[in-house]
Parts: structure tokens; sequence; C-alpha cells
């Protein structure tokens, strides 16, 4: 039988408390089938009524997770996908929203994010249920392989079509970064400067930490070490987000099989790129780009990052030796 493994969020936020000028608040629960942890730093005179506060992140994040997520049937996400009408239906303003980022995130990077391959997860056992005993069979990947890809689905007039009625969208590598960009997004309309949030290991940060400095994000080592960090970057309005092939895979008779599709092919990527760190402005396009460069490869997903405006990564390999390599985009200078 075949072994999961999952491991902890590849990033982890590094932060200190004092007792000076600025007063931390820290608000944390659970969404979007993980944790999450928000930081805001405000002057000590301010008063900030804290349960007010976290009972609106609460009641924001539910709202995201009734739209975005696979696992509750009756968010819109699951009742589109459960549809197998062709006709055009009506969705949200934030469904609108994503879907338009993610196609823009597909196009760019020539289809190595594509947010239809649920079908395909599925297939490999990463669904609610993990549930795999052998491998999928060639004609049942390409079977799924014809039903996915970006052009499976139509976009007008504030309303999505199916093509083929069997497509099925999973936002899992871009909604958790949505997520976490709409909690800034109403951070920011309430004032707040200066913050960290993070869901699940995908982070944005805002102005300054409580030492009046740059914040300080960790990028976790690969491999079962959850408490070593591999590298320590600073800074200040940017979004972080981390993917990799080691924190959910399975192994199957001596062979890992990585949660990472491939949407070209259908089957788990394969190569020697084990994470991905992109630095962008908002969290949903760094969470969906670093996906997409661990599908391109160390060499292909570097060139891409290189090609785009404001963004930046951090990609580890490992060698034949076992020894883990680090490459950077031009601008990775954090």
């Amino acid at each position: 039988m075949p072994t999961l493994i999952k491991i902890i969020p590849l990033l982890l936020f590094v932060f200190t408390l004092n007792c000076g000028k600025n007063q931390p608040i820290q608000l944390s629960g659970e969404t979007m089938g993980t944790t999450y942890q928000i930081t805001i730093i405000t002057p000590s005179k301010n008063k900030v009524d804290a349960i007010l506060l976290q009972k609106r992140v609460d009641s924001l994040l539910t709202q995201v997770n009734k739209i975005f997520s696979t696992y509750i049937e009756t968010s819109e996400l699951t009742r589109f996908n459960d549809n197998w009408s062709t006709m055009p239906i009506k969705i949200s303003p934030e469904f609108s929203d994503l879907y338009e980022k993610a196609v823009n995130i597909s196009i760019s990077s020539e289809g190595s994010f594509d947010i239809t391959v649920l079908p395909l997860v599925k297939l490999w056992g990463f669904g609610p249920d993990f549930t795999i005993s052998q491998i999928p069979s060639q004609k049942k990947i390409q079977e799924l392989l014809n039903i996915s890809g970006i052009k499976q689905l139509e976009f007008s007039n504030d309303s999505l079509r199916k093509i083929n009625q069997h497509t099925q969208i999973d936002f899992s590598a871009i909604g958790k970064g949505w997520g976490v960009d709409q909690v800034a997004l109403f951070l920011d309309n309430q004032g707040f400067e200066n913050y960290m949030v993070e869901i699940g290991g995908e982070i944005i940060v805002s102005g300054l930490n409580n030492f009046n400095s740059k914040w300080t994000v960790g990028v976790l080592a690969p491999g079962n070490i959850a408490s070593e960090l591999y590298a320590s970057i600073h800074i200040t309005d940017a979004a972080v987000a981390t993917s990799g092939s080691y924190n959910n895979y399975f192994t199957l008779r001596n062979i890992d099989y990585s949660h990472i599709i491939n949407p070209k092919t259908g089957y788990p990527i394969q190569h020697d790129l084990v994470s991905a760190t992109i630095v962008a402005p908002d969290c949903a396009s760094a969470d969906a780009i670093a996906t997409a460069v661990m599908v391109k490869g160390f060499e292909d997903g570097l060139r891409w990052i290189n090609t785009l405006s404001n963004v930046e990564c951090l990609l580890v390999k490992k060698s034949d030796t076992g020894e883990y390599l680090t490459g950077k985009s031009r601008g990775f200078n954090y």
C-alpha cells in the first residue's frame, strides 16, 4: 500500500515581541483546511478591539471558504463542478476575480499552471480522502487530459461555461494566497499599516515589524527536518509563497509521487527541483506562480521568472549526490 506523507507548511514566519512603543496584536484560527496567523503592529496608545477584529477576520475567511472550497458540498465552486450542464452559469465577483487571475497565470506559464486538474488530482489519490493502490493507466490519464485545460472553459458577461460538462476546477494552488490577499485588503481598509498575514504557509507583509525593520520570513529546509531553516529573507510590502514536491506525496513500489500534477502530461512532476519560493506583489500570484515553477522545473522555471515583472524566486534542487543547490532570479536580493 502507498504511504502518504504530509509535512507542515514550507514557509515559517519568524517574529519577535517586545514591550516597546509598538503593540503586537495576535490573531489565529483555522481556515481552508489549515491554520492562519495574523500579527498586527500598532502604537501602544491605540486601542484595538482584538475580539471584534478576530470575529470579522473569521467571518471573511468563512465567506472565502463558502466560495472556493472543494470540500464543502454547498460551496460555489463545488456547485459549479457538480453541474453537468454546458450552459453559462452566473458566478460571483469573487469567483470571477480569481478565475481571471488564474487564467492569466496559466497563459503566462504556457499551461504549467492550470485550475482544471481536479479530476487528475482525484485520479492520483489526492482528493478529500487519499485512496490509491496502483498507478492509473495511460488510457484513463488521457481521458482526463481530454477534458482538462482552460480551453474547456468560457467566461463572458459574469458567467462561466463548461465546454465539456466533465471539466472541474480546483483553486487549491491559488486559493490560499487569494484568501491572504483578502485579509490584507480588509486590514488596509481598517487603517492598519504594519502587519503580517499567513494562511497555511502563504504570507503577505505590510510595513515594518515591531522593531521597525523589515519582516523576516524563513524558508524551511527541504526534507523531513521541519525545524531547520534553509534561508531567511527580509521583505516589506510583498507576498511570499513556497511550493515543494516533498510536503505532500505518496510512495508506491519505492517511487515517490508528488501531489503536484503536470497539467500537460497528467502525471506527478518528476525532476530535481524540490522547492520554489516566490516573492510577488500579491499572494494569489505568488501561490500560483510557485506551483507553475514546480511544474516547469529548475532551469525552465528560473528562465520564466526572469521574464516576469516584480516577481522573484529562490529555487532549490537536489543534485545526484544529494546536495541541495540554490538558484535565484536576477532581482532576488532579500
